[in-house]
């Protein structure tokens, strides 16, 4: 059965869902029953887009503090991401096997430990290392989030709950860069980026006391975990984003060369563990049956092509205005405010435009409005000079509208095209190409800012960079248009 188009807006855009079953096993809130604590999950959903934000901002402030050159930035970006993507769907598992309020608890905890030993690093590969197993740790803690909504809630609690998750996850993104911005230029060059990295921690330990309030629950039909397949995917994506960060520094060899190599073999080998464990009747972590489906490999193709853009978007700014501009991280943070509101604010209407357009159609429609956005910025990046925080306003309100309209109904539209038992699986692929989007796209087109930036100038490379992000919207709305024409296989 056809989903409406209220009920595709809302499926969930950065978790795995549970399927229909195990939905319905589990204890729904009722009228008559005591709700259920929902608040620490909802700071769960916040923290994860605030330590993506926190350290865009921070990464200029990384770079002083520590001497971190160009590639050790992206790392501090991708590692997070590239971890956080390998662990997703593995740990949703974990979840539903062994208890999603444990493993909620236990990822918030240690998102505690990783982010004071993050802000702690002494060094830059100290810190790499810190923000890969912080990676891992939001990889626990992310997946049980919607999981539990999905068990504990029914009808319009249910669609409320995961409405307020988009709009928390929403007010991460701006919380991070204008907190973090602020924090960074209270506590100077110095304790500034230590102290926006430790207030992920103390988020963390509010999320963590909570989680000793939620209700335990476990899913009645728990897949096996497909350790090899996670460790195979960890591996290589680790390697693929340290490969293309180091790449442009070294000029490709040895190391970048030999990453890249053993990321190519790792996920060939990959897709042959997930091929050999769908024959022998056990549960990959990625089933080809799913991939093989169009709708499923189009839009996890777009996930990561919007994502790409966007993560390395949000990075090269902070570079342009904090290094290029030398603002104060407290006004990089600023500038962005009205594009993250515009995102999150569109966000909450996504339900609404999807019923008269169809969630392709407000794709498209997004994508429209992110290159007009985009041109806009590039103009304004070569043409006002010290002004450009005032006239990035209006094409970044633009901007900020139109991913909110690309991004908002991809989920839904993805599972209403594919058949209902691959419906679940669905949401977790995109949330996971999701973060490999990011990981990628910082390393790659970061790399590629810098190598403008050396050649122009800050505001001339933003400017190109943002030319290159349109020929990414592109091919995200020619994916729209395909899930338009796909029909439900």
């Amino acid at each position: 059965m056809r989903r409406t188009p209220d009920q595709l807006a809302s499926e969930p855009t950065t978790a795995p869902t549970p399927s229909i079953a195990e939905a319905a096993a589990g204890p729904a809130a009722t009228a008559g029953s005591a709700a259920p604590v929902l608040w620490p999950l909802h700071l769960g959903a916040l923290l994860a887009t605030f330590m993506f934000s926190v350290a865009n901002v921070a990464v200029p402030a990384v770079k002083a503090g520590i001497g971190a050159d160009d590639s050790t930035s992206a790392l501090v970006v991708g590692l997070f991401s590239a971890a956080f993507a390998s662990g997703l769907i593995h740990c949703g598992r974990i979840g539903d096997r062994f208890g999603r309020r444990r493993l909620f608890a236990l990822g918030t905890g240690l998102l505690v430990i990783t982010s004071l030993a993050v802000g702690l690093s002494p060094e830059s590969g100290t810190l790499l290392v810190t923000r890969t197993a912080q990676g891992l740790a939001a990889a626990l803690m992310m997946p049980q989030i919607l999981a539990s909504f999905q068990h504990s809630l029914t009808g319009a609690a249910r669609l409320k709950a995961i409405s307020l998750f988009g709009a928390f996850s929403g007010l991460g993104t701006v919380g991070g860069q204008v907190l973090g911005g602020g924090l960074i230029s209270a506590f100077g060059q110095t304790w500034g980026w230590r102290a926006a990295f430790l207030s992920c921690g103390v988020a963390a330990a509010a999320a963590f006391l909570g989680s000793l309030r939620l209700t335990e629950s476990r899913s009645s039909e728990a897949q096996s975990l497909d350790v090899p397949g996670a460790t195979l995917l960890g591996v290589s994506m680790i390697c693929l984003v340290i490969g293309l960060a180091l790449g442009p520094v070294t000029g490709w060899l040895p190391l970048p060369a030999v990453l890249l190599l053993v990321s190519a073999l790792g996920f060939a080998a990959f897709a042959v563990w997930q091929n050999t464990a769908e024959a022998t009747g056990r549960h990959p972590l990625i089933p080809p049956q799913v991939v093989s489906v169009t709708a499923a490999w189009v839009g996890m193709a777009m996930a990561f092509i919007f994502f790409a853009g966007f993560g390395s978007f949000l990075f090269d700014f902070s570079l342009v205005s904090q290094i290029g501009h030398v603002d104060p991280a407290y006004v990089s943070g600023l500038t962005l405010t009205v594009f993250a509101a515009a995102f999150l604010i569109v966000s909450l209407y996504v339900p609404r435009i999807v019923a008269r357009l169809s969630g392709p159609g407000t794709m498209l429609l997004g994508t429209g409005l992110q290159i007009s956005g985009l041109l806009g910025i590039a103009w304004v990046s070569v043409s006002t000079g010290t002004d450009w925080h005032l006239w990035f306003q209006v094409p970044g309100l633009i901007l900020g509208a139109g991913q909110a309209l690309q991004f908002g109904p991809l989920v839904g539209t993805v599972v209403n095209a594919v058949p209902d038992r691959l419906a679940g699986l669905s949401g977790g692929l995109i949330a996971t190409m999701q973060q490999a989007g990011i990981a990628v796209g910082v390393a790659l087109l970061g790399a590629l800012f810098h190598t403008f930036t050396d050649a122009f100038g800050f505001d001339v490379a933003f400017s190109l960079t943002c030319l290159t992000q349109i020929l990414l919207s592109i091919i995200f709305g020619a994916g729209a248009w395909h899930l338009h024409r796909t029909p439900r296989e």
